[in-house]
């Protein structure tokens, strides 16, 4: 996945736990790299590995307008000879931003959502809320270390889907753009 990073304008490094509550920590490492090929076209890449599953995407995103972007992406995941597919939207007005990712892999069972809502309060400081399937619902805090170029976040959850409660920690490093 680091291979592709010189190739990219712009790359996001994200690795975090995620705490179940009288469970244990799984850890995740991901990137996401993105280029612009034209004024409203970009190539994009996704990678994450996690300890017993790890995916890969390649995609394009059209910038619809300044504040609107859509997104396609298809790629393999571990332990299948299926596609993963998946898409985005993402929508920017002044301080909020709106981002939803969809994905669907092979077997019923087999997809996730990602929906964040945030609002940028200081260069230092984000809120606001996220629904991710695996993860849960809940509020996701984030503190920008401008000189860093990183970002510490926290996301404590409740999952509906298995009635469990827990807390995300995650470090984001933006490499490059």
């Amino acid at each position: 996945m680091l291979a592709a990073v010189p190739f990219l304008a712009q790359a996001q490094l994200e690795t975090y736990g995620r705490y179940t509550a009288g469970g244990y920590v799984e850890p995740n490492i991901n990137i996401f790299a993105i280029r612009k090929i034209t004024k409203k076209v970009s190539l994009a890449f996704f990678g994450l590995v996690e300890q017993k599953w790890g995916q890969a995407l390649i995609g394009a995103n059209y910038a619809v307008s300044g504040d609107i972007i859509l997104g396609a992406y298809t790629g393999i995941e571990h332990g299948s000879n299926s596609p993963r597919w998946a898409a985005s939207f993402w929508r920017g007005k002044g301080k909020t931003s709106l981002l939803v990712w969809g994905e669907v892999g092979s077997g019923k069972d087999n997809y996730l959502y990602k929906i964040n809502l945030f609002h940028k309060y200081s260069n230092r400081f984000t809120t606001g809320l996220t629904a991710w399937r695996g993860h849960g619902i809940g509020p996701n805090f984030r503190f920008n270390l401008p000189l860093l170029a990183t970002t510490v976040w926290s996301m404590p959850a409740y999952d509906f889907e298995t009635n469990k409660s827990r807390l995300m920690i995650g470090v984001s490093v933006n490499m490059g753009g």
